[in-house]
């Protein structure tokens, strides 16, 4: 069954009197099928675009403090606080939630590997705190939107770079702006036409050509805006307003319908500001939610949420513009909220890698590599594979087999198999033994006494057991190189006879185009098929 869920965050508690336990901070509701409350976190109060969740953890940026919380989902619990040097405003993930993007209040951006603990800076190109930071879906570029009213586009490759040579500064800066930055979202597309939308404090949304770096479309807004989000086609943006509103901005409106000119990448119109109709916006006065502060959009894109100043979190038509429900009242202002990546689909795929533990950041950990970029030796990601490893046909008659290799099960395993730990501890007896049996010290030959002609017989079937011991290991060892080296040679017998058969079949061709040769003509061109293509 499709489950969806969504989490929320709040900047701090405000209403005592709520039904709520106190210091709960962070809170995963379920969306559909059954609207209920699912799991709490407790003592965190999230800054806004503070709130990030892998399929293991969620890391949340604390309000006025240099600290982020990370819990467990797994353990529900809390599992690490981490410091920094600066107040850290927003967060986000990248490279398969293995990379944790930091908006710092000096105007940089930190990169923390949350596998390996690498903590790499930016330049500080920002001169104001970095307040919205937001990844393409290829993770290949990331955004950062500052108070300081610009947007700077960053390569994250050479952000993570090993190599010392390499430029840390933005590949764009977007400074069309005039006011401090709220909220950027970035389109679904991984290819270089993929767009993102910004909203600022001088009451303007742009559309960016990031990859670019020029702005194709300038919306003249009503309020000021607080957030924003894309639909899932890339076709339109919501925006929400200080005063609870939501509106619809759609890219391609009625002007669309009239020429066969993508409006939205014409370049004579990108220099003319549009301002969106007034139909557009929608709101529910009567509710009293407050102030919109983010938005969040579901997995079909039908329906959109939006958290505001009273707690409230409220449901909305996107097809109608009309207000649905209010599905939660939380004791504080909703500063974050997200949909969460949609479970129940028969088709998914597990991830190949799991994280189970993070990595604190190392502030000295000397993990710049040099000019060359080579891996230095004290890296070490820690993360556990999942999945079967993928390897290559190494013969032309190798099929892949869907039986999962002793490998696969050995690097997936929590441990280690059975099978190889008695295997190992056999095969390390019998190296013991034999280092016993090299090193015994030489025995001197004197007269025998009375005493010593006579053995004790105990003694000698001790001996005899432990020689009948040794020669069993041995014989194990030798039977399981054996077995390896016949399956090398039935392997190797396979391929000759492929070959062979492909030589004969050659040969046999051959003969029959030399035959038909006059009857065709000396002007045919001789055609193969492709099983030519292999010589033995």
């Amino acid at each position: 069954m499709l489950t969806e869920q969504f989490v929320a965050a709040i900047s701090g508690s405000t209403k005592p009197n709520t039904g709520v336990t106190k210091d709960q901070g962070i809170f995963i509701h379920e969306f559909q099928p059954l609207a209920a409350q699912r799991h709490v976190f407790k003592k965190s109060a999230t800054a806004q675009n503070g709130i990030a969740m892998t399929s293991t953890h969620i890391f949340a940026a604390q309000t006025e403090k240099a600290i982020i919380h990370v819990y467990s989902r797994e353990k529900g619990n809390q599992e690490a606080i981490v410091p920094f040097p600066e107040r850290i405003h927003s967060i986000a993930l990248a490279a398969q939630d293995t990379v944790l993007l930091l908006g710092a209040e000096s105007g940089r951006v930190l990169a923390w590997e949350i596998c390996s603990g690498r903590l790499v800076s930016t330049s500080t190109s920002h001169l104001q705190p970095v307040t919205s930071i937001v990844v393409d879906p290829s993770s290949n570029f990331f955004l950062s939107g500052s108070a300081d009213a610009m947007i700077h586009v960053w390569a994250l490759p050479s952000i993570l770079s090993f190599s010392s040579d390499t430029s840390r500064s933005p590949v764009h800066t977007l400074s069309t702006h005039r006011g401090p930055i709220s909220s950027i979202a970035c389109g679904h597309s991984s290819s270089t036409a993929n767009i993102a939308v910004s909203i600022s404090g001088d009451k303007t949304a742009i559309v960016w050509d990031y990859h670019n770096g020029q702005a194709l479309r300038t919306y003249l807004l009503p309020e000021t805006p607080t957030a924003v989000t894309l639909d899932p086609a890339d076709r339109a943006c919501f925006i929400a307003y200080t005063d609870g509103s939501l509106q619809t901005v759609d890219f391609y409106d009625d002007i669309q319908k009239t020429t066969s000119t993508d409006v939205l990448r014409d370049a004579p119109s990108s220099h003319r500001p549009i301002q969106p109709s007034p139909k557009t916006r929608f709101g529910a006065d009567s509710q009293k939610l407050g102030g919109a502060l983010t938005l969040s959009l579901s997995w079909d894109g039908t329906t959109l949420l939006s958290g505001h100043s009273s707690g409230k979190i409220a449901a909305w038509d996107i097809a109608k513009g009309n207000y649905l429900s209010t599905l939660a009242n939380l004791p504080g202002p909703v500063s974050s909220l997200q949909f969460l990546r949609p479970t129940g689909f028969s088709s998914a795929t597990e991830p190949t890698f799991k994280i189970q533990t993070i990595v604190k950041p190392k502030q000295d950990a000397g993990l710049t590599g040099s000019s060359s970029g080579l891996v230095p030796s004290n890296y070490n990601p820690n993360m556990q594979f999942t999945g079967r490893v993928n390897t290559i046909a190494v013969s032309a008659t190798d099929r892949r087999s869907t039986k999962t290799s002793s490998f696969a099960e050995a690097l997936t395993h929590p441990s280690f198999p059975t099978n190889m730990l008695e295997e190992s501890l056999a095969e390390l007896e019998t190296w013991v033994a034999s280092s016993k049996v090299s090193s015994a010290p030489t025995v001197n030959i004197t007269a025998p006494s009375q005493s010593d002609d006579v053995e004790p017989s105990g003694a000698s079937n001790d001996v005899s057991q432990d020689e009948v011991k040794e020669l069993k290991k041995q014989l194990a060892s030798l039977q399981r190189i054996q077995k390896v080296t016949f399956s090398q040679l039935s392997e190797l017998r396979e391929e000759k006879e492929y070959f062979v058969d492909k030589e004969k079949k050659r040969a046999e061709r051959g003969k029959a185009k030399k035959k038909a040769g006059p009857a065709n003509g000396d002007n045919d061109v001789e055609m193969s098929d492709g099983d030519d293509s292999v010589e033995p």
